[in-house]
């Protein structure tokens, strides 16, 4: 049975991009850090969820030309510079059933999360969310899944209130006034909590596209949490929690602040019960 995951879309007409280049650019400059997958279990055929303007997915053809690539969103705006940026050299679709056909007859299927899993929280139901988990990450059709977001350790929410508040001084010093004020009245005080004030200094620079960023929960996942919804059939064959350093450098010059618990995770996860399906079609 094909599954209709065309309803499971991230709502982006709800609060549209208003400056697509801007978009894109942010994206961009962590392209180095996005790609850490493909050398280390070298894929035959990726699938970008959320490709965007398609910019990883060319980086990867310039690099590795005979990896199979498919670009998936569900903004066409985007989908039109992803068609731009990839010509014939991958499949752009919107449509999921699509990617599940093009992805038979090869052997390392892979599914790169790379900045989406916080848009998937910020604009699905909890059960669409649920489903996403396990029947899109986690539904068997990929060898691989390779994550690379916003994913904090629960360690953060126990960082002492008393140790940062000189941070959250600097912050508000220096901040663009009406741009803290609207993330305030959303998210609560940037001094209750470090969790909170990590994810001010995750999306302050955002501000061309504020009224969509503003309203996005940056870390809705804990690393933790992440880990418990991994089936036993999966095992974690890479892990790194870190602190992105462009962000912490920018936060540095801007603020004269220093991050003190990690902000980003990069995760490679394998089906050890991944089955080869034949494409019936060859």
């Amino acid at each position: 049975m094909i599954l209709d995951w065309n309803k499971f879309v991230e709502s982006v007409g709800e609060i549209p991009i208003e400056d697509h280049q801007s978009y894109i650019d942010a994206m961009v400059l962590g392209m180095a850090d996005k790609l850490f997958f493909v050398s280390r279990i070298n894929p035959d055929v990726i699938v970008d969820f959320g490709c965007a303007d398609g910019k990883m997915l060319a980086s990867v053809k310039n690099i590795f030309p005979e990896i199979k690539l498919i670009a998936y969103d569900i903004d066409e705006k985007m989908l039109t510079k992803a068609r731009a940026n990839l010509g014939d050299d991958a499949v752009v679709t919107s449509d999921w059933n699509v990617v599940l056909e093009e992805i038979k007859g090869f052997h390392r299927p892979t599914l790169v999360l790379s900045s989406v899993i916080h848009e998937v929280y910020s604009y699905s139901t909890t059960r669409d969310v649920r489903d996403f988990w396990d029947k899109i990450v986690f539904g068997g059709s990929f060898k691989y899944i390779s994550i690379r977001d916003m994913i904090p350790s629960v360690a953060m929410d126990s960082h002492d209130v008393e140790l940062f508040k000189d941070d959250v001084e600097q912050v508000r010093d220096l901040s663009i006034p009406k741009y803290l004020n609207s993330f305030e009245k959303i998210w609560g005080d940037i001094d209750k909590s470090y969790r909170t004030f990590v994810h001010y200094l995750l999306k302050y620079k955002y501000i061309d596209n504020w009224q969509r960023e503003v309203k996005e929960n940056y870390v809705p996942i804990a690393l933790e949490t992440l880990l418990k919804k991994v089936p036993s059939t999966y095992k974690i064959k890479y892990r790194l929690s870190y602190i992105y350093k462009y962000l912490a450098d920018e936060i540095m010059k801007d603020f004269g602040i220093t991050l003190h618990h990690t902000t980003h995770t990069k995760l490679i996860i394998e089906n050890t019960k991944f089955q080869y399906k034949k494409n019936t079609s060859e």
